[in-house]
């Protein structure tokens, strides 16, 4: 079993389907939402090859290794390469609905990263949800719910894969990734995402990118040092640079909510603030990649911590 199985096998989310198709009450359709999008495609691979798969996900026969392929007759990958799921892609798939599963008692249906998805497509496959063909199931994986509409969300069974356990990951990637003082680094600073784990692990400069996050988030008082610290920030990469704030953010958020955060200056966030913040660097993380002003764009994430944080005190 290699790690990204093992992880997922260890999730709440896992169990319930297995149980389901143990039960044989298998949901028509599943949404499911985990906030790792790089890594979302091949998690819901693990979830095909445990609904297709005899041996409840083996991950050695034959059906496991040619849904890792994506080459499995009865189980359909949208969209076919990276990027958005079309309305050609929904057309697809409702074709192949009527069409009876070749070897498999399901016919499987996988869309990745679902929330870029446009309304027009998300309408286009509301009948399939609501009146799906028999021996149908589809797998909807999106990094959250946002941005679909509530008509499909009222139709699909929602389960979420939360952020994982520290231990969980150590114990997953242990094998993997052998030098374990950057293993324990990286977990430390991954938010429970694999994605980062292993981007930090691998990277040479992503703790000084981290320490530039932690510095600005304890330090940065007032909106006269925002050129200060702007002037830090590596704007050529400003996709790392948001990824790593997020992941201080988060790693903050998590000390707050168990009582363990022990660091006066940070403490001056209230909940709600580091959550807020955590949305507008979500938002910053989309829009970055059509933004050719990098200066612009490390500077309103700046004065947008500081107004969040103030913000959140008056309150």
């Amino acid at each position: 079993m290699n790690y990204l199985e093992e992880l997922i096998k260890s999730t709440n989310a896992y169990k319930i389907i297995k149980g389901d198709k143990k039960r044989g009450t298998l949901s028509h359709a599943y949404l499911i939402v985990c906030p790792d999008g790089e890594f979302l495609r091949d998690y819901l691979k693990v979830f095909a090859k445990l609904i297709a798969c005899d041996g409840d996900g083996c991950g050695n026969c034959r059906v496991c290794r040619l849904i890792s392929e994506e080459k499995y007759a009865d189980c359909s990958f949208y969209p076919e390469k990276d990027g958005k799921i079309l309305t050609a892609d929904v057309d697809d798939l409702i074709s192949k609905t009527y069409i009876k599963p070749i070897e498999n008692a399901k016919r499987l249906f996988v869309l990745s990263n679902a929330e870029n998805m446009n309304s027009s497509a998300q309408n286009k496959i509301l009948k399939t949800l609501e009146e799906p063909p028999e021996n149908v199931c589809i797998l909807i994986g999106a990094t959250g719910d946002y941005t679909l509409l509530p008509t499909v969300k009222s139709r699909v069974k929602r389960i979420d894969i939360p952020p994982f356990g520290d231990k969980v990951l150590k114990n997953a990637l242990i094998g993997e990734f052998t030098d374990i003082k950057k293993l324990d680094k990286a977990i430390s600073l991954g938010g429970g995402r694999l994605s980062n784990v292993k981007r930090i692990y691998e990277d040479k400069q992503i703790e000084k990118t981290a320490d530039l996050c932690k510095e600005i988030l304890a330090k940065m008082k007032s909106s006269k040092e925002v050129l200060v610290y702007s002037s830090k920030i590596d704007k050529e990469n400003m996709t790392a640079f948001i990824a790593e704030m997020k992941v201080e953010v988060m790693r903050v958020l998590k000390l707050k909510r168990a009582g363990l955060l022990n660091d006066t200056d940070l403490n001056e966030f209230k909940i709600g603030a580091l959550l807020a913040i955590e949305d507008m660097l979500s938002a910053k993380e989309r829009s970055v990649a059509f933004s050719a002003n990098t200066q612009m764009t490390a500077d309103s994430i700046l004065f947008g911590i500081l107004e969040e944080k103030y913000r959140w005190q008056k309150l």
